[in-house]
This record gives structure tokens, sequence and C-alpha cells, in this order.
């Protein structure tokens, strides 16, 4: 009878592992593969980057400091969406956060919907670059640090009026 018990609890184990197991396998997978493509996208377009910063299994950026020029990708089903922004061409760059407020009686509670880094060229046209979205992540890790470290990065290599002068 004890056999029966011991044996009956190593299959219900295995029955809840075994999915466990094939997901997270699923997910390194799927990371390995859109860090090689988004290294491949930036070797198709002639960019040398260092430090490239990957997050979620959507997101990656980084920059080529010798052309000043940041590739930033988000993988919508499969799709890579590639975006390369010429800084020389750059005139500001923005953190914007959209949240929403929840109410109820005694409380009310922020939420954060979205986090993007906003970059204005000189010519005014805006290029949104996606952080963090509660739509594909539910959850927020490193999104704001990685942010703010992109934001200072950008800024910093931005090429000003008054220096040209």
């Amino acid at each position: 009878m004890e056999s029966h018990s011991t044996i009956i609890g190593i299959i219900i184990s295995l029955i809840v592992l075994i999915p466990l197991i094939l997901i997270q396998t699923s997910q390194k997978s799927k990371k390995k593969k859109s860090i090689k493509s988004f290294i491949d996208e930036a070797q198709k377009n002639n960019l040398k980057i260092n430090e490239p910063d990957f997050w979620g299994t959507y997101y990656a950026i980084a920059l080529d400091e010798t052309t000043n020029k940041l590739i930033y990708t988000k993988i919508i089903d499969e799709e890579h969406n590639i975006t390369i922004i010429d800084l020389s061409q750059v005139d500001t760059c923005d953190i914007v956060k959209t949240t929403r407020t929840f109410k109820n009686k005694t409380t009310s509670k922020i939420e954060t919907d979205k986090i993007d880094l906003v970059v204005t060229f000189k010519t005014k046209i805006k290029n949104v670059l996606e952080f963090y979205n509660v739509d594909v992540n539910f959850e927020m890790s490193n999104e704001i640090a990685l942010l703010e470290k992109w934001d200072a990065k950008i800024k910093n290599r931005l090429v000003r009026k008054a220096q040209a002068a």
C-alpha cells in the first residue's frame, strides 16, 4: 500500500514538473534566439555594438559608439521590429510614463501601463522606444533602471548646437 502511494506521488510530481521544465526551456531558447537575431541585425546594418541590454523576451537595445547610432528592437509575434537612430540627428530624449489610477471608497492606486523613451529629432519627428508595457510584461523588473541608463547614455551622445559652434 505504501509503495502505491509513493508511486502515485512521483507520478503527480512529474505531471506538474514536466510542463514547467518544458516552458522554462522554451523561454530560454526563445531568448537565446532573439539575442542572436539582434546581434545579427546589428551586423547587417554595419553596427559594431558593445554592452547591449536585453530585457523580457521582447526587447533589446545597444549603441555603436563609432557611428553614434542606436539600435533598438521589440519582438512581436516572432517579428523583430528594428529601429536604428542616428544620434547626431536627435534633439532631445525624454522618459514618458503612462499610468492609470484606480479608486475605491477608501484608497486609490496608481498603476503603470507603459514606460517609453521618446526620442525627438531635430526635424521634430519623434520615435518612441518602448521599455515596458503592461500588455506585454505583467510585472516590471529592471526596466526603470535600464530606461534611466539609456536616457543618460543618449543624452551624453547628443550633438548640441552650442558644442558645434
